[in-house]
């Protein structure tokens, strides 16, 4: 009994000091990234549509949305690329507190197949608990490598997301001006069908019927417009449906309202600078260079012996003599053990591979930077062009060609202008007006674009 009490206290005294030698990480940081992303960032997780039963039957209804900003946040909340980044980083944020963790403890238990006879008694098993510690400062430096790496991956999740927003905001703006296009071709379309009766009024008079056929053609042209942007619509629809990610749906939502953007000056410059500082693939290019420059440093903890402290215990009987001193004593065995770095050629290898990994990420960080540079330039081209647009067509084409429309609707009436006419100057308005709307959608995508390109709108 008073052996076993030595043993039990033994070991529990050993396990408390190598369990208080572990290491525990703070995951509030972590908790607040996971929150910006998802107010419940652990969600149950939910089987795909494809394998569940009836898939082929199953609709999703689409909620009540109102606005790019209501649809942004359910797209957000929806997407399945945004929640695999955002999972693969909480994957990756778990490996820190693993690689800043001392080793398992090892325990042993050998029983002696011949007991080894002493002059205290007979040996005939032993106990051992062993600790392996790294050299100071490994667990540290492993613990930098692991949270740099889960720091690209956060910036991996920023971009996911900021293109999942792009992504939307752009499909939204193309299903917005379909409900333009329907409303100004439509509105022409009813100038023209009122029309109809006083051309039919001439004709009863005794004119021609060519003014008539003229004016039923482009009323059927029209008529064909309308059902052709029609048609168009679940196209439409299905793209934005995909950028939202539904798999399955019923029936397109009504069309949104598609609005003039306020423009202002674009600075490239500004941009590209602000760019610089935001863009979170720079930012995961720079946090990959970091962590392999830290990887390359841990190179030199592999030459560095590691040390092993073991504590062991032989359970001994009771002596032949039982009046031989020290029968049946129980012996402890304090060990010290060290790794042999000797394989030198692999710890240079791993070396140089940590270098090539930073040179690859410095050209690619340079790479990245100039395509970035040149997606800027060609974005903000492409708003300041829309923008213009916007002006010339809202200031200056479409008011003079509506009151073109209208001074020849009054010429028509009065008999000094012909139905050619009329057609010609309700055809471009119809063109300026659509173009306008068009410069507009434009604009907001193009502004979507520059968003994602410097990070998230200013």
């Amino acid at each position: 009994m008073t052996s076993q009490l030595r043993l039990s206290a033994a070991f529990a005294g050993a396990t408390l000091l190598l369990i208080g030698c572990a290491t525990t990480e703070d995951h509030d940081l972590s908790e607040r990234r996971a929150r910006s992303v998802y107010p419940d960032p652990h969600p149950k997780s939910a089987e795909p549509l494809a394998l569940q039963e009836g898939a082929a039957e199953l609709t999703e209804e689409v909620p009540e949305l109102d606005g790019v900003a209501s649809y942004v946040e359910f797209g957000l909340a929806n997407s399945a690329t945004l929640r695999g980044s955002f999972e693969q980083w909480r994957a990756m944020n778990e490996r820190i507190e693993q690689t800043s963790t001392l080793p398992d403890p090892r325990f042993t238990y050998g029983e002696f197949i011949e007991q080894v006879q002493t002059r205290t008694g007979p040996q005939e098993r032993r106990f051992g608990i062993s600790q392996a510690f790294p050299w100071p400062g490994q667990l540290d430096a492993q613990a930098r490598v692991a949270a740099r790496e889960a720091d690209a991956a956060w910036q991996r999740v920023e971009t996911q997301r900021l293109e999942v927003v792009s992504k939307i905001e752009v499909a939204y703006y193309d299903y917005a001006f379909l409900a333009r296009e329907l409303q100004t071709t439509d509105e022409l379309l009813n100038l023209l069908r009122g029309l109809e009766p006083v051309v039919q009024g001439r004709v009863k008079s005794g004119g021609g019927q060519a003014d008539l056929l003229k004016l039923q053609v482009e009323i059927g042209r029209l008529e064909d417009d309308l059902a052709s942007i029609e048609r168009r619509r679940p196209a439409s629809w299905g793209r934005l449906a995909d950028a939202l990610n539904l798999s399955l749906w019923s029936e397109p939502p009504a069309l949104p309202e598609l609005l003039a953007p306020e423009l202002g000056p674009l600075d490239s410059s500004a941009l590209y600078r602000t760019a610089l500082e935001r863009n979170p693939r720079l930012r995961e290019l720079i946090e990959e260079i970091e962590a392999n420059r830290e990887q390359e440093l841990l190179v030199d903890f592999k030459r560095k012996p590691n040390l092993a402290v073991g504590f062991e215990y032989i359970q001994t009987g009771d002596a032949l003599n039982p009046s031989t001193s020290g029968s049946g004593t129980d012996p402890y065995l304090l060990s010290l053990s060290f790794s042999l770095p000797v394989w030198r050629s692999s710890y240079d290898a791993a070396e140089r591979e940590a270098r090539h990994r930073v040179r690859s990420a410095n050209e690619r960080l340079a790479a990245e930077e100039s395509r970035l540079r040149s997606s800027l330039e060609g974005e903000t081209f492409r708003v300041e062009d829309a923008e213009r647009q916007i002006r010339l067509y809202r200031e200056s084409l479409v008011p003079r060609a509506s009151e073109t429309l209208d001074l020849t609707l009054v010429a028509y009436r009065a008999g000094d202008a012909s139905i050619l006419d009329l057609i010609d100057a309700e055809r471009v308005l119809l063109e300026f007006e659509l173009s306008a709307w068009r410069a507009c959608r434009d604009a907001l995508q193009g502004i979507s674009r520059l968003n994602a390109l410097i990070g998230g709108a200013q």
